[in-house]
């Protein structure tokens, strides 16, 4: 990923991924902080009384953020092979791989999908598997895209602010084209929690783990 860049020349700004290891001149970057969004998600179903959580989308390696913020923040058990399901970021592969899952554990309350989109394939798996949402089982998602609140139930979501994001590299680009000498700027844009109707509140009772 970094060598994508190693032969730019002239002011650039990367948005949505932070580029502050890089060591590139000229290179500014804007992002979300994902694995601090990714806790705040896992905060939520925890504080809602969840206790076997389970996670869908992308790969082992974006996956282990959550694998890490889950046993770190609430040393709550965490089996990679049983509780994490990959998937591409589409609502057909966000069905799949929660069907994987639920197949496998069905001992889970609540599901992170890392995306939206995984979230709304998702929530149409859990129906199709003869589950309701929230009743039987939460999800949440992470992107906050306008179809979130619209989807039944309403989905909660950690939503990024895109238009901050844009106007930040905007504002960025045009300084460091009129002032070469400007030095780059690596900064995280801050996100917001929407608690939404797809995540339900257990009683004592109803945890399990």
């Amino acid at each position: 990923f970094k060598r994508g860049f190693s032969g730019i020349r002239v002011p650039s700004v990367l948005l949505t991924n932070s580029a502050a290891g890089f060591g590139f001149s000229n290179l500014s970057s804007f992002s979300t902080d994902d694995a601090a969004a990714a806790a705040r998600v896992v905060d939520e179903l925890v504080e809602a009384g969840h206790r076997r959580i389970g996670i869908i989308g992308g790969n082992r390696e974006i996956g282990q953020v959550s694998q890490i913020r889950i046993q770190a923040h609430h040393g709550i058990s965490f089996d990679f092979d049983r509780d994490y399901e990959p998937g591409h970021y589409t609502m057909d592969e966000g069905y799949q791989a929660a069907v994987r899952l639920l197949m496998r554990t069905s001992d889970i309350t609540a599901l992170f999908a890392l995306s939206d989109v995984i979230a709304f394939g998702t929530l149409r798996a859990v129906c199709d598997m003869g589950r309701r949402v929230p009743d039987n089982i939460s999800v949440a998602g992470f992107d906050g895209i306008e179809l979130s609140q619209f989807c039944i139930p309403r989905l909660t979501t950690v939503r990024q602010d895109t238009a901050r994001l844009a106007a930040l590299g905007v504002d960025t680009l045009l300084a460091s084209i009129e002032d070469r000498a400007t030095p780059p700027v690596h900064q995280h844009v801050p996100f917001t929690l929407y608690r939404r109707e797809s995540v339900r509140r257990l009683t004592p009772s109803f945890r399990k783990g």
